[in-house]
């Protein structure tokens, strides 16, 4: 008797690919935009789809080294209430002539309607120019960096960046998440660059206010001040501060024009100086961490801002309207001095958001 063994085979479909266009491949023009985003809607096919990547027309523009830092692809649903950001080095941009320029990243899950923007924080001497397909203008838009959320203006044409979708849902992918869940990725992402950085220092934020507002101003001529205490009048070392702010104006180097912040002892008296650069701040508004030189301070200090505001640019920083508030002021420097001014009262409402971090002993940065 011959017996034959019968195989059996489990065949499963091969994952589905899609990829998502809107321009036919020809550039007409190319454009790079300070404080503006790149963005574009897709509509997904029927079923679950996850974005796994991004394919855009391009060209690094600037130094021939590309700037060792990153450019921002946010992912949002139809009416911009969900968002992913993604960063991605602007090392993938060559110079030369444009050319497609393949982003992956971690899958995202997608359905119905979404839009891809790329912001690249372009300055005079480094950006991207992406390519224009001026055939149609159904569904690129240029948005505002300083309000994502905010649907912003069609453009005459369609960016030349596509999508690139799977079917193929094995495996984790991260999801579109609201604006208190980015803001929570973000802080543990914080501390742990912080305990890298701190060793065995023990360090402590002090803050007055309970996070962003809507609010912002830019002052001319004036340094934001906030004072802070000690906890039970130690000795500390001050290393970082943090200030809500965003950027504004067009014709100026953001890398080339600068602010300072100062730490002041308890009668105003400059202790130290940090100069940052604009480049620090987007069109956005958020925290922005800068580092100081360690400062010893002990009982009662200030933190002072000057971004050196002009008509044309300048930083808006946030603040609370608090008609009672006592411990920010707007003042002006006066030699080794910062103190209110005759002006200062007019501004006397405004609780500035400047946080400061303090150490039971000097956090020195490591060099670039």
């Amino acid at each position: 008797m011959v017996t034959i063994a019968l195989a059996v085979f489990a065949t499963t479909a091969a994952a589905k690919t899609e990829l998502l266009k809107h321009d036919d491949g020809s550039q007409e023009g190319k454009r790079s935009m300070t404080g503006g985003m790149h963005s574009v809607r897709f509509e997904c096919p029927e079923g679950e789809w996850r974005l796994t990547g991004i394919r855009l027309h391009g060209s690094r523009y600037g130094a021939g080294q590309a700037p060792n830092e990153d450019f921002l692809v946010l992912v949002t649903n139809e009416d911009h209430s969900q968002q992913i950001e993604i960063k991605q080095p602007y090392s993938l941009f060559e110079r030369g002539p444009e050319k497609w320029v393949r982003i992956n990243f971690d899958p995202v899950a997608v359905s119905g309607a979404f839009h891809v923007a790329v912001f690249f924080n372009p300055t005079r001497t480094k950006g991207v120019y992406v390519g224009i397909d001026e055939g149609s203008s159904a569904n690129s838009f240029v948005r505002t960096a300083s309000d994502p959320s905010a649907a912003g203006d069609k453009l005459d044409g369609e960016w030349m960046i596509r999508a690139y979708l799977t079917d193929d849902t094995a495996g984790a992918a991260r999801r579109l998440m609201t604006n208190e869940q980015r803001t929570e990725q973000q802080a543990d992402r914080e501390q742990s660059i912080e305990r890298e950085l701190l060793g065995d220092a023990r360090s402590l934020t002090l803050k007055h206010d309970d996070g962003p507002t809507d609010d912002h101003m830019n002052i001319q001529g004036a340094c934001y001040t906030v004072g802070y205490e000690t906890p039970k009048n130690v000795e500390a070392y001050v290393w970082q501060v943090q200030i809500y702010a965003s950027q504004f104006g067009r014709e100026h180097d953001s890398e080339a024009v600068s602010g300072d912040v100062y730490v002041l002892d308890q009668d105003r008296n400059i202790l130290s100086r940090t100069t940052f650069p604009y480049s620090v701040a987007t069109q956005r508004k958020d925290w922005i961490s800068i580092p100081t030189l360690p400062t010893k301070v002990q009982g009662r200090f200030y933190v002072s801002v000057d971004a050196h505001g002009k008509n044309n640019k300048g930083l808006y920083l946030g603040y609370r309207d608090d008609p009672e508030q006592t411990v920010a002021s707007s003042d002006s420097r006066e030699g080794d001095a910062i103190r209110p001014a005759e002006w200062s009262g007019r501004f006397s409402n405004m609780q500035w958001l400047i946080r400061v971090k303090v150490a039971d002993r000097p956090v020195v940065y490591p060099g670039p």
